[in-house]
């Protein structure tokens, strides 16, 4: 599935912010001894004695070349918080896109499985003229249709998660947020509480630079006036978003399965049904027909006729 491959890779850019930001957390200027200087200098293949800035933390021991300047932002109190905002930014992103591309991705095979009993959103697609005459232009014009309906569905922002549960009913998935919880091994409320948060916050990073609103007391914000962020708070939203992912993805596999295995019965029928001779009864019909007739109907075409004299 190209939607959850896609994923992956975005929040792993999200995984690798938040790397980063453990790293080199509470690094503070050092000076250390002359020998490891001296050995330093010669691993880093500069002069003995030449300039060198050096950062330490409880962890990490980074040795500077002197003419690169060392960003204010390693050593300033809470200076590395920006790298949570934006690990939270680009897993809302990552979010965003996959539901999206889950969308795009298989809504040509809902089409086909559901025709006229698909979701509202797929039957009020429109085709222009230049549309329908360009699908003869094409070997296969499934892929032309795919190209089509692709179009129609542009990616659009994530504000809530009414957004998630819509596409899940095009997506003809029922009881999704249960078998979220049972692929995820998390609780449904969970998941929507830790999903909302992260879509709120990435909204306040996006549009206010994490900000607080006006009034908020002094005592609340980080030392740079703006909404205090953690890095277990960024971890745990950016686990469950990814875990969202990787679910969702398991659930939509199973109800396009359902849909293809639809499909298949359905081209099954239609080449049995070219291969019955004229003049043959079309058993296939006839089922078709039977099973759509009432059950009164049925019931009375069982009772004996009877004849008045």
């Amino acid at each position: 599935m190209q939607a959850l491959d896609l994923a992956i890779r975005n929040f792993a850019v999200a995984e690798h912010l938040l790397q980063l930001e453990q790293l080199f957390a509470d690094a503070a200027q050092h000076q250390p001894s002359p020998d490891y200087v001296v050995k330093l200098c010669a691993e880093m293949a500069v002069p003995p004695g030449a300039a060198l800035h050096h950062l330490k933390n409880s962890h990490t021991l980074v040795g500077i070349d002197g003419s690169v300047a060392v960003p204010s932002c390693l050593i300033a109190t809470r200076g590395l918080d920006f790298l949570l905002r934006q690990a939270v930014v680009v897993s809302c992103g990552a979010l965003e896109s996959f539901i999206w591309d889950i969308l795009r991705e298989n809504a040509l095979t809902v089409i086909k499985a559901r025709g006229r009993r698909a979701d509202a959103t797929l039957r009020n697609i429109t085709l222009t003229l230049d549309d329908y005459l360009s699908l003869e232009d094409y070997d296969d014009p499934d892929d032309r249709l795919r190209q089509i309906i692709l179009n129609r569905f542009e990616r659009g922002s994530l504000y809530d998660l009414a957004k998630v549960d819509e596409i899940m009913q095009i997506l003809t998935v029922r009881n999704f947020w249960n078998q979220m919880a049972a692929k995820t091994g998390i609780a449904d409320r969970e998941i929507k509480s830790h999903l909302t948060e992260l879509i709120q916050r990435r909204n306040k990073i996006a549009h206010r630079a994490d900000r607080p609103d006006e009034g908020t007391p002094a005592d609340q914000c980080d030392p740079h006036g703006l909404r205090p962020i953690s890095r277990a708070w960024a971890s745990s939203r950016v686990a469950t978003a990814k875990a969202f992912a990787q679910g969702a993805a398991e659930v939509v596999s199973d109800a396009i399965q359902g849909l293809e295995q639809i499909i298949a019965q359905q081209e099954e029928q239609r080449l049995a049904r070219q291969t019955i001779a004229p003049g043959e009864p079309d058993l296939f019909s006839f089922a078709e027909t039977a099973t759509d007739q009432p059950a009164t109907a049925a019931a009375s075409s069982t009772e004996p006729s009877t004849t008045i004299p």
